[in-house]
Parts: structure tokens; sequence; C-alpha cells
């Protein structure tokens, strides 16, 4: 099985600047957001896991999920896209919906999700025509960072892997999965029924996945 240490690093590389912008802008971590202050994460959406300042380390998703995760994941299916017939054709157009996903998923954070401190710079959503125009600059690196994700795992989807590929790349998909979850019960406060609900859903797909491309 082949394994791309350039996209390996280059996923690390990338993601650094995640951090590194997030420290120079003072929301890497709660100190640095809040001091130390108590009762910093002040709840005032619907739902108790609604627009709740969060730090970059706070965010274990991006803090952990995507460092772990997608730099293993990156390097097992990049050996794998260029021999594939039609990339030319394909690739544009995963290009184009990773960015489609990456606006879905930052729109709804800005207006009805959690408000991410390293990725907006205000709290309330709706203070401007646009949500780009709330990002900070490691929202951006995030930004662009989930484009380029989506594109590789779209591209993974519909491009033939070996098994020993699609088996390793699930595995860390559902690692992905158990970790955003655990994320939106210790650190957001959300309901464990619900992230074993969204669970159940995503590791299934995942797992469905896998079988047909093993098929």
């Amino acid at each position: 099985m082949e394994f791309s240490w350039w996209a390996f690093w280059a996923t690390i590389a990338v993601w650094l600047f995640q951090p590194v912008l997030s420290f120079k802008e003072k929301t890497f971590s709660r100190r640095q957001m809040f001091g130390r202050r108590r009762g910093w994460a002040k709840f005032h959406g619907r739902y108790r896991w609604q627009h709740l300042p969060m730090s970059f380390l706070n965010n274990w998703t991006v803090s952990v999920g995507d460092l772990l995760v997608f730099p293993i994941v990156n390097g097992l299916v990049v050996p794998q896209l260029w021999p594939a017939a039609g990339w030319e054709l394909k690739y544009p157009v995963f290009f184009f919906i990773g960015n489609v996903v990456s606006i879905i998923a930052h729109r709804i954070w800005w207006g009805h999700d959690e408000n991410l401190g390293h990725v907006f710079k205000k709290w309330e959503a709706f203070e401007r025509a646009f949500f780009m125009a709330d990002l900070t600059r490691a929202g951006w690196a995030h930004f662009w960072f989930m484009v380029a994700q989506a594109t590789v795992v779209l591209a993974y989807f519909f491009s033939p892997m070996p098994p020993p590929a699609v088996y390793f790349v699930s595995g860390l998909l559902i690692i992905f999965v158990m970790i955003q979850q655990a994320q939106a019960v210790l650190v957001q406060n959300g309901s464990r029924g619900q992230a074993l609900a969204t669970a159940a859903i995503m590791i299934p797909v995942v797992a469905v996945i896998a079988i047909l491309k093993l098929a």
C-alpha cells in the first residue's frame, strides 16, 4: 500500500496556519480569550450547545481531529488519485463541491450553531451582510482547510482504492466522528443522546461506503 509523505506533511503544514494565526489573534486558548475570569462560557442560543464562545484548543474537531486524522487520510488517498481515469474532469468538480460544503458549514456556524471564537470575530451573527466578512485570519485558514479536506474525501469516495486504504481511511473517519461527538458532549454540553444518535447515523454511512468500495 502506497503512502504519500509529502501529502502527510503538507496537510500538517496547512493545518499549522490555524493555531499560529489563532495564537496571534488571542483566540488559541480559554486563557487567551478570557483571562482568569470564571463563567466565560455564556450560552445564549436556543439549546445549551448553541453560541458557545470557543477557543482553538476547545474545538477538538479542529485542534485534535484534523491533526490526527487527515494527514494520514491524505497520505493514504493521494497516491491513488492520479492514476484514476478521468481525473482531470472529476477533481475540479470535487473542488467546487468542497467550496460549497465549506461555505454551507461556516454559514451554519455563523448563524445557528456555536460561534467559534477562533473562526469568527463576532459572537452574534448577521452583523454584516455575509459571514465571510466576519472570518478571522484563523477562520480563513480553517475555511480553506475544510475545502481541501472535503475535496480529498470526495475523491476518496468516488475513486478506486486498494482494500487496505479503505480499511484505514474508514477507521480514521470513524475516529473523526467520535471526536466530533465527544466535543459536542464534553465541551459544548450537548445531549449525549443526540451525540449517540448522530454517531449512529454517520458511522454506518462510513461503513456502507467502505463496503461498496470493497465490493
